[in-house]
């Protein structure tokens, strides 16, 4: 019976399916859980750690358990089925995305009033008490505002909808990673990532799910471009609008726009910067700009101003910075009643600063490498692809606010980093500073375990960012280590020299 056995587990792909069915079991036992924050927090972070050791398993057997396509999408698409069966409560973002789609709906902007405006009463709707941070109109932009217009104003149907754009990158993954000669199991990395699972299976971040969308069509049309010389400037115009309205759904995409540079030049470049004006032209005229006066939240960039100026939750490099800006220790935002707003203003100041500043040095190595007399056209693309991971990484380990959905962008870049048939596997190894950020990210719902006391836990940095820079340093060695001995054998040789 066991001869029997074997041979089909091998099949099924082995310890990788295994990895996939302790993977789901875990996902079962968070189906009874009435609420995963709160008391619950425990529990689910539990199960959380045994789905991550299972992905983690299943990562470090890609390509050898041979497991068939068919499993890794049959499982992944089970761990969405899972978790659309649990109760919602990693996120209450998601009575924002209604409430916006209903104002919208009645031919209302949702940036000109705050939700609790007494103007806003004659369009009341039972999710409007449940919007957070209702002094403030919405801090979402256009393009994150046409995805809730035709949403059905219910919180399964924005859960259904995160997951369908969710599976659709994966497709994308896919199709991109076949074009570029990466096996297309490394997708695997995406679709069983327990944070995708639960940001968009659970928590609803269809934002997030629609701008990786948006990033990953702009390059799965990048490698199409060379397809058809006579579709060439149609296919380029999609993935630089496809691009545009990712940085018009959420900022981040933008900071890739320097390493674009040299293959769109100045005409896409005007195109990309044309279309973002434009829209937000559009969409100011109901609500105005929002960039100066009282902060209000009201106005295209009201909220936005003020999550600028005042957010602060689970940040990495920036908290330290603060802290030591200030002298006031504390594991979570230094209070400015008692620090001053200085050195908060001179740490976010200096840490916007250096992520602007990695987004420029990884645009002058783009083009660098996007040269025709280095490689061919899907190499260079699959280069620039890579290095779109640089500034999301300085972004997520430099910026003041780190939510776990934050981290949800990097997951879907990851898997490009895996090697070509005929690369070492050694630019694979920054793969794991990613994962287990994205992993680790997670324990910042600890936050939530007593809702009449929401803080952040001394404990909790540490776990999540230094492993992460040690991670960093080991998957950097191989390169620290050539250049330590260049400079050695430079050195010996300048002294050589001089005493020549």
């Amino acid at each position: 019976m066991i001869s029997r056995v074997t041979p089909a587990f091998s099949r099924l792909g082995g310890i990788s399916f295994l990895a996939g069915l302790i993977l789901a079991g875990s996902l079962i036992f968070l189906v009874p859980l009435p609420d995963l924050r709160g008391p619950q927090v425990a529990a689910f972070l539990i199960l959380y750690l045994a789905a991550s050791a299972a992905y983690v398993a299943a990562v470090l057997r890609l390509g050898r358990d041979g497991m068939p396509m068919a499993v890794i999408w049959g499982l992944a698409i089970l761990f969405r089925l899972l978790l659309l069966l649990t109760e919602q409560s990693l996120s209450d973002d998601v009575y924002r995305f209604i409430w916006d789609g209903h104002l919208l709906r009645q031919g209302i902007s949702p940036y000109a009033r705050a939700v609790s405006s007494q103007l806003l009463d004659p369009f009341e709707i039972p999710v409007r008490s449940l919007v957070n941070h209702d002094w403030m109109a919405s801090p979402y932009l256009p393009a994150a505002q046409l995805i809730f217009l035709p949403i059905p104003g219910q919180v399964f149907a924005f859960r259904f909808a995160a997951v369908t754009l969710d599976l659709s990158i994966g497709l994308l993954l896919v199709a991109s990673l076949k074009r570029v000669s990466i096996p297309a199991a490394g997708v695997l990395i995406y679709l069983w990532n327990p944070l995708i699972l639960t940001e968009f299976s659970n928590g609803a971040h269809i934002v997030d799910a629609w701008m990786v969308f948006l990033v990953i069509l702009a390059f799965w049309l990048m490698l199409r471009t060379n397809d058809s010389p006579r579709y060439k400037n149609l296919v380029t115009y999609g993935a630089v609008i496809s691009l545009a309205a990712a940085a018009l759904t959420k900022g981040l995409p933008a900071l890739l726009l320097p390493i674009f540079f040299r293959r769109w030049r100045w005409k896409y470049f005007f195109l990309f910067a044309g279309l973002v004006v434009a829209v937000l032209f559009v969409f100011s005229l109901a609500a105005g700009w929002g960039l100066f006066g009282p902060l209000d939240g009201t106005g295209l960039f009201g909220a936005l101003r003020i999550y600028t100026a005042q957010w602060n939750f689970n940040s990495s490099s920036y908290h330290w910075l603060e802290v030591l800006l200030s002298g006031y220790q504390t594991p979570g935002a230094v209070p400015p009643g008692i620090a001053g707003q200085t050195p908060i203003l001179v740490a976010r100041l200096l840490t916007s600063a250096a992520i602007f500043l990695v987004s420029l040095l990884a645009g002058i190595w783009a083009w660098r490498l996007d040269s025709d007399a280095r490689a061919g056209y899907l190499a260079r693309t699959l280069a620039l692809f890579r290095l779109s991971v640089i500034p999301i990484a300085a972004y997520l380990l430099l910026t003041h606010t780190v939510h776990p959905w934050y981290a949800v962008f990097i997951v879907a870049l990851l898997p490009f980093l895996l090697p070509t048939k005929d690369e070492g596997i050694q630019l694979s190894r920054f793969i794991w500073p990613g994962l287990y950020l994205s992993l680790a990210v997670s324990l910042s719902y600890v936050t939530y375990l007593d809702p009449n006391d929401l803080r952040e836990y001394s404990f909790v940095r540490p776990l999540e960012y230094l492993q992460v820079f040690g991670l960093l340093i080991w998957a950097a060695w191989p390169w620290l280590y050539q250049g330590l001995i260049l400079l050695v054998v430079s050195g010996m040789g300048w002294a050589r020299i001089y005493r020549q």
